[in-house]
């Protein structure tokens, strides 16, 4: 059961926050984007936003819809999550220390899950020159889920929790001023949803 329902926000949510919490010239953090991300076990659609309070508070917030892959075919859930982060102008770059949390909901045939995940995440993020940038991150995030299991006409409850290391990197194309893609990429265990990627379409405002 545990291996099972650990893998509910931490699948889906790393490569949503990896994407923003990371103003050097040409570093945009109001952004808003469409993305996709999948592992072994969810996929799903998402939209996320982030914006820079003053000049060093970074804001920043996902909603996403999953699907069920591998032993959670057939399930179907929902995501959203928050994250606030403090950046630092460190050489070339920006380096953010951030606190983040989401919350996320999961049905399947047979019961319900809830989760909820929480953490502190540290990202550095690089312009290489007008049109590409990079970061690189990580975080410890700990994850705590209850779920409801109907087996021969019996309701069963668990409760289970995990806290991982994830590690993440992010490469991002800027076509203009204001349109950008990103692809990203976070290398996590199994009980954390395995490793997942991510893409996603965004505008900086």
């Amino acid at each position: 059961m545990k291996s099972l329902y650990l893998l509910l926000l931490a699948a889906a949510v790393t490569p949503a926050f990896a994407v923003t919490q990371a103003a050097k010239p040409g570093l945009s953090y109001d952004r808003v984007a469409v993305g996709y991300s999948s592992n072994d076990s969810l996929k799903g659609y998402d939209l996320s936003a982030s914006a820079l309070i003053g000049n060093a508070i970074i804001v920043s917030g996902v909603y996403q819809d999953v699907t069920g892959k591998g032993v959670l075919t057939g399930a179907s859930g929902r995501i959203t999550g928050f994250g606030l982060a403090y950046k630092f102008n460190v050489g070339p770059g920006d380096l953010a220390i951030g606190y983040q949390y989401s919350q996320g909901q999961l049905g399947y045939s047979t019961g319900f899950a809830i989760a909820e995940q929480k953490g502190f995440g540290i990202n550095y993020r690089q312009a290489i020159n007008e049109n590409f940038e990079f970061s690189i991150g990580y975080a410890r995030l700990s994850t705590a889920l209850g779920a409801l299991t109907v087996v021969g006409g019996n309701v069963y409850g668990s409760v289970a929790s995990e806290t991982d290391n994830v590690f993440n990197v992010a490469a991002r194309v800027n076509f203009n001023k204001n349109l950008n893609a990103q692809i990203s990429y976070a290398f996590q265990n199994k009980n954390a949803g395995s490793n997942t990627l991510g893409i996603s379409l965004g505008y900086n405002f």
